[in-house]
């Protein structure tokens, strides 16, 4: 009997092992099966195998993180198909997966090589998840709305920047603020201002709660920009000023070295009718960075809005002079942008000819853009060049169609350099675009002035009276 009961608990023990055992095997087939369907998701590829980032592709590079301590989890793998599998953003950006953690020397190389805007790489232990974030961001701002004429001053300090990061670990997807960092970013560069606030507060939100000291001040860099990205939403996208100025202020709290931020402030105390603290701010800054040619063409913008002609004169030529001998291409653009605003600042002061050649210095350094071009165009007309004026506000119109004015003026300036059938053709195109605007005071408004800039040259060219007049006979008619 007790033989009996022996082999009873025997066979008893081996179905509890089989048991055992069939439980654990279904349980690491389940691991690796969820294992394959991410690596599916996400494949990590040689770097040879990664097609570079097209023309206006946001490319962002994952790295694996390297186990440093505690349980080995795959924290780059998961950042890569989070940010796959976001909703709402699909097309936004594209992500790819290194098969290896790169060296800091791989860097430029990996940038320059694909076109990436993004490269994220990091390490983890048991208690902790840490993240060097790589960013280089276009070097043409992003699109920004209709009425603006150009970049504000505060976007002139951006560069490529490098963040370390951090966040505890034992917290489910503990790089989330990364990830709509990212998001934002790629709408931010898009000129989609408003799905890049969302996914910027969404980021902010996302921070970790607390950070050890060692690591707070490199986190406070990451915060600064992130609130500097807000506030240029905030302030020159949506002329929120008062909100911006408190985001910019915040940032520069957290690094007093961000040229931006502190430019930021600045532009924002301007636009709160406190010109005077941003001089006295500017003016501090450039003891520290005294060939900071943001610096010296944020204090010629406020200067020339104070009247203060000579001094905003001397600044303009200041940062002209430390641009002009960088000779990058990313300086290049900004010089081209320089000029152009004081090309404007000469027009203001009802110097055309030395604005439209400021004007066609900014276009010579490649700016082709519809506030250049239709500046361009009118300056030359009021100087009398009037091919200049109809080649450039030509190209003006042929950018924005759907803009009355621009139509108007190209009209106008083809008929001042004798160009009358292509004049007429497009008066006709000007007159039908204003007549599918709804509200009748805006098209009266469009109407008047063109029947108005007619006058003006029926002043300049006499010779020109019989079709000018036709032509305003054409604009009555079609106002009612």
């Amino acid at each position: 009997m007790n033989d009996l009961r022996t082999r009873i608990r025997a066979r008893d023990s081996l179905r509890v092992g089989l048991g055992v055992a069939a439980g654990l095997m279904m349980l690491a087939l389940l691991l690796v099966g969820a294992w394959l369907i991410r690596a599916a998701l996400a494949p990590a590829q040689r770097a040879g195998e990664i097609p570079p980032a097209g023309p206006e592709e946001f490319l962002v590079l994952v790295a694996p993180f390297q186990h440093e301590g505690g349980e080995v989890y795959y924290f780059g793998m998961e950042l890569a198909n989070d940010l796959r599998q976001t909703p709402h953003v699909l097309g936004a950006y594209r992500v790819e997966n290194l098969d290896y953690p790169p060296t800091e020397e791989d860097i430029p190389e990996l940038f320059q090589a694909f076109g990436a805007r993004v490269i994220v790489t990091g390490r983890y232990d048991d208690t902790m998840v840490e993240a060097d974030l790589y960013f280089v961001p276009p070097d043409i701002p992003p699109p920004l709305p209709p009425e603006s004429p150009g970049p504000p001053t505060t976007f002139f300090g951006l560069g490529p920047a490098r963040y370390h990061l951090y966040a505890p670990r034992g917290i489910g997807h503990p790089l989330q603020y990364l990830q709509y960092w990212i998001i934002g970013q790629s709408h931010f560069w898009r000129g989609e201002f408003s799905e890049a606030l969302r996914a910027f507060e969404l980021a902010q939100q996302m921070l970790p709660a607390q950070t050890p000291v060692a690591r707070r001040a490199a986190m406070d860099r990451f915060v600064a920009a992130l609130l500097w990205s807000m506030g240029y939403v905030v302030g020159p996208v949506q002329d929120n000023w008062p909100v911006a100025y408190d985001l910019f202020h915040r940032s520069l709290a957290l690094d007093a070295t961000s040229l931006p931020s502190m430019l930021g402030v600045a532009q924002a105390l301007v636009r709160t009718d406190r010109a005077d603290q941003a001089i006295d701010l500017l003016q501090a800054a450039l003891r520290s960075q005294p060939d900071a040619w943001q610096i010296y063409f944020a204090l010629a913008e406020i200067k020339g809005q104070q009247g203060l002609t000579e001094e905003a004169l001397a600044l303009y030529d200041r940062a002209i002079s430390l641009l002009s001998a960088e000779g990058s291409p990313q300086s290049q653009r900004a010089l081209a942008d320089v000029y152009f605003y004081r090309g404007y600042f000469y027009y203001e002061l009802g110097d055309y000819q030395s604005a439209l050649s400021d004007y066609q210095q900014a276009r010579a350094l490649g700016r082709e853009d519809v506030y250049l071009l239709s500046n361009l165009g009118w300056t030359a007309y009021l100087v009398g060049d009037y091919e200049t004026a109809a080649e450039a506000s030509s190209q003006a119109a042929a950018q924005a169609p759907d803009r009355p004015d621009l139509q108007f003026n190209k009209g106008l300036h083809l008929l001042a350099a004798g160009r009358y059938d292509e004049a007429r053709t497009a008066y006709e195109q000007a007159i039908q675009l204003t007549l599918t605007i709804d509200d009748p005071l805006t098209r009266s408004q469009y109407f008047g002035a063109a029947y108005y800039d007619l006058d003006d040259l029926a002043q300049r060219r006499p010779d020109l009276e019989a079709i000018i007049r036709e032509l305003q006979h054409e604009i009555d008619v079609a106002n009612g």
